[in-house]
């Protein structure tokens, strides 16, 4: 399926979740149509979140507005983040408790 198909495709989705009241069986319905449709490997991580936790976002609303925000990033500007960055001082504090441990090791 291209970027553009499944942009679309999530803008519609979206466009009924955010309907008042919320048709969760329509969104339901959506989301599972195009999850069959999708190849895992090759969509975002959030996409698939989204499409999988309807059951939740209609229980509860900042789970949901959360999952809006990400999923409209994608279909606006085709931007998503599916990691957790790590800050350069992370990494520096991971390599000196290995190096630590080695040569505690070697002692």
């Amino acid at each position: 399926m291209e970027m553009d198909e499944l942009r679309g495709r999530l803008a519609a989705i979206l466009a009924v979740e955010e309907r008042e009241p919320t048709d969760w069986v329509e969104v339901e319905r959506l989301a599972g149509e195009l999850q069959r449709e999708l190849p895992i490997d090759a969509t975002p991580e959030a996409v698939h979140r989204y499409l999988d936790d309807a059951d939740i976002r209609s229980r509860k609303s900042a789970y949901a507005a959360h999952q809006r925000q990400e999923v409209r990033r994608y279909v606006d500007f085709g931007e998503y983040d599916d990691g957790i960055p790590v800050p350069w001082w992370g990494c520096a504090l991971a390599l000196l408790a290995g190096a630590g441990i080695v040569k505690w090791l070697l002692l």
